[in-house]
């Protein structure tokens, strides 16, 4: 397999009828990868051993993962911040009512991995929560919802897909989802550069209606 996104052909547009698009796509685009930086509404651990022989090439590359994930707030939670609770805090009590024992062998894993790539610094998440014109943020049913990768291999070559897929194992495996895929050495370099203006943006929490914590 190709370390290098240019040695590597990668279709204009993936969706469920082109096969597996773990083994189609991300696993060999995290392979070549020295930078992966993604935005999704949500986010599973199990997409990390999915994609475990795609991981394992990223580290060996000593690559970096980004990731940029949604979280809904419940109104309580949003009148608390009005209130001056600080808002890592009300994401914290929020995320906390969330079971992490895990279940299955598998799930298990699953966060041993996540737990270990983020101890090893390789991995590095933060929250999106949308917020109005005022950056405070809203309550009920709005979503961070944004789906969007960039990866770059070590040679400085980069391509970004986007589309309907969350970094979740349904999402790669089981929904029906599609993506477009960019280029950075081809007529895709306009998208790409604002792919990666908006991941920008949002990783320094510059966004005008999210907070990215």
């Amino acid at each position: 397999m190709s370390n290098s996104l240019q040695g590597r052909t990668w279709r204009v547009k993936y969706s469920a009828d082109d096969g597996d698009l773990v083994s189609g796509f991300y696993i060999p685009a995290l392979a070549c990868a020295v930078r992966y930086d993604r935005t999704t509404g949500y986010f599973s651990a199990d997409t990390l051993t999915l994609a475990l022989r795609g991981i394992e090439g990223l580290v060996r590359n000593g690559g970096h993962m980004r990731l940029i994930v949604g979280c809904t707030l419940d109104a309580p939670e949003v009148a608390a911040i009005e209130q001056g609770l600080a808002v890592r805090e009300a994401i914290e009590r929020q995320l906390q009512q969330i079971s992490l024992s895990p279940t299955l062998p598998e799930t298990a894993a699953a966060l041993e991995l996540l737990a270990w790539l983020v101890a090893q610094g390789i991995l590095e998440i933060k929250v999106a929560i949308p917020c109005d014109a005022h950056r405070r943020p809203i309550p009920g049913p709005a979503l961070f919802h944004e789906k969007s990768g960039i990866v770059e291999d070590a040679t400085g070559s980069t391509l970004a897909f986007s589309g309907s897929l969350n970094e979740t194992a349904a999402g790669w495996l089981n929904n029906w989802e599609s993506f477009h895929v960019y280029t950075g050495w081809s007529s895709g370099a306009a998208h790409l550069e604002e792919e990666e203006k908006t991941f920008a943006k949002l990783w320094s929490d510059q966004a005008r209606r999210a907070l990215v914590i």
